[in-house]
């Protein structure tokens, strides 16, 4: 789906993903189509300081710019070099870390629900600051695309849907790929 989108787009592509272990994978899976297509890569972690990174990129727009949490929010490219935007995953964080599950315990402990009182809503604001990448100026334009079926399979989906800025959206299926791809422009 990756490979679709970024073609639809001749590149000048954002791929902004939850896990560097399925950017990772992914970006091992993209290289050989996009070499192909005449298209960069740029992958984080992956040599390039962010700010280099970031300027080659918009240097150089027919190119796949594949990103994890940093990219979610405060990077700034503005104009034609960014017409898409791939979200790979909802952003939840996982509560893996020792401060998060703490606060996931203190909610459970009040009598909350630390889904819905706490994982939720931050997933909501970070898909907000993931779709904001793209409309940095009036000018600005574009698609957005979420991959993750839970957009639409899930009750909560309907939440994020909500809390998008008003656009056009349309929903796309693919056969042999979960239903629910949702495409914003």
């Amino acid at each position: 789906m990756i490979k679709r989108y970024v073609a639809r787009t001749d590149g000048h592509a954002f791929v902004l993903f939850t896990s560097y272990d399925a950017m990772n994978r992914a970006a091992d899976e993209l290289a050989p189509w996009l070499t192909t297509k005449n298209l960069g890569l740029y992958v984080q972690g992956q040599g390039l300081p962010r700010t280099q990174m970031l300027e080659q990129f918009k240097a150089n727009p027919r190119a796949a710019l594949l990103g994890t949490d940093s990219f979610w929010q405060g990077v700034d490219v503005p104009g034609d070099a960014l017409q898409n935007v791939i979200i790979t995953r909802l952003p939840f964080s996982v509560p893996d870390q020792p401060l998060l599950e703490a606060r996931l315990e203190a909610i459970r402990a009040r009598g909350g629900n630390p889904f819905r009182d706490y994982q939720l809503p931050e997933a909501i604001l970070k898909l907000r600051q993931g779709f904001g990448r793209l409309i940095r100026t009036q000018r600005d334009h574009g698609m957005v695309v979420i991959l993750d079926p839970r957009i639409k399979s899930k009750p909560y989906g309907r939440l994020f849907l909500e809390s998008l800025p008003e656009c056009r959206h349309n929903i796309e299926t693919v056969r042999n790929v979960p239903t629910g791809q949702a495409l914003f422009d």
